[in-house]
């Protein structure tokens, strides 16, 4: 998922090609979700509101959602694949998570598998966030989401499991520059 505005960013730079370390973050999730075991192929879901990132990507595999909001697009996305088939399973990723792992990732889809069910919300303890001095957006009964989904190919209303995750990795999504400021400094100690 990399089309949103990333107005809170406060750049004329698109949140997917805002750098960490000089490399953009959509290319951590590439790299990483390229890693997985479990991954057949790979489609971008851009909007009007990232032109830039559709061309960084060189238009491969890229799927065009209307970028109205996350679930518009969502839903957008589920309907696109559901023309062919209902039976896919679609994993989705923010494209703001750049210390996202081919391990976590495989670990979600191993247990989306072991629940045997239509969908998986991943979500992060408050605490988590408390503890690395980071902001949150959402905060359902004490958990947030992570911005990693699991979904069955098929526009309807399915059946959730909510797998709780304790991974530091997956509270950095940058949203703000105090998310990127934090992320530098921990970007070591996430990558060794």
């Amino acid at each position: 998922m990399s089309g949103g505005k990333g107005t809170r960013l406060k750049s004329d730079i698109e949140k997917p090609l805002f750098k960490l370390r000089n490399k953009p973050l959509i290319k951590y999730v590439l790299d990483n979700v390229k890693g997985s075991k479990f991954i057949d192929k790979i489609f971008i879901a851009t909007s009007p509101h990232t032109p830039n990132t559709k061309k960084y990507l060189n238009n491969e595999n890229i799927l065009e959602t209307p970028g109205s909001n996350y679930l518009f697009d969502l839903k957008f996305i589920l309907s696109h694949f559901e023309k062919n088939s209902k039976k896919d399973t679609l994993l989705f990723i923010n494209a703001d998570l750049p210390f996202i792992s081919t391990k976590i990732i495989d670990n979600v889809i191993e247990k989306y598998f072991d629940f045997n069910i239509d969908s998986l919300s991943v979500m992060i303890p408050t605490d988590i966030f408390k503890k690395l001095n980071l902001n949150y957006s959402y905060d359902f009964n004490g958990l947030v989401p992570s911005g990693l989904n699991i979904l069955r190919s098929e526009n309807i209303v399915q059946d959730e499991k909510i797998y709780i995750m304790h991974n530091e990795e997956l509270a950095y999504n940058i949203n703000t520059l105090n998310d990127l400021s934090m992320a530098n400094k921990s970007f070591n100690k996430l990558f060794d």
